[in-house]
């Protein structure tokens, strides 16, 4: 009966206490991104060699939107407005990886979406993705991982899942692993 009442005790007190959401992000933190798969990226007019861009720009928010998807607008649309508030201090940039055929006609449809939004001067960076390379070649991270936005330093690996405009916490977790890896 002791046997039976110490193993008891010790499986409430050791079980899990994350959410499912918590272990999945805790899973994905460190995995690799693959974005090797794609040449070059847009700026603007400009294309720029993928390697030459994460030579630039070693830390790299990574949002992942698709075209026609209604809350991929709203996400996007904030991210402009946002980033601004950060303060990095190093290389960092972030570059949308968007699921569609052109930039142009995911702006055409972002303005049909919200036709008061209006672009900020600085051109985003950007990868069209009309095949679903990303999301094929980065089969075992979670959809639910890459629809959040992830940070990736210059080893490719995840970072931080989430905006790190969020929250003040997760702005302050942003600055302690961009400063942490700059060292």
């Amino acid at each position: 009966m002791r046997l039976i009442n110490l193993l008891i005790i010790t499986s409430l007190f050791s079980c899990n206490s994350l959410t499912t959401e918590q272990n999945l992000i805790k899973k994905s933190l460190g995995k690799t991104i693959e974005i090797g798969i794609f040449e070059r990226v847009w700026h603007g007019e400009s294309e720029i060699p993928l390697n030459e861009f994460r030579s630039k720009h070693p830390f790299i928010s990574i949002v992942y939107l698709e075209d026609g998807c209604s809350p991929c607008y709203p996400r996007f649309i904030d991210w402009q407005k946002r980033i601004d508030s950060l303060d990095t201090g190093v290389d960092y940039e972030v570059l949308y990886i968007i699921l569609g055929s052109s930039y142009e006609r995911f702006l055409d449809n972002l303005f049909e979406y919200e036709p008061s939004y209006e672009l900020p001067n600085i051109q985003p960076y950007i990868i069209m993705d009309p095949d679903y390379r990303f999301l094929d070649k980065n089969i075992e991270i979670d959809r639910d991982i890459l629809n959040r936005s992830i940070l990736i330093g210059p080893d490719n690996k995840i970072k931080l899942i989430g905006a790190p405009f969020a929250s003040p916490q997760m702005t302050d977790l942003f600055y302690k692993i961009i400063n942490r890896e700059v060292k």
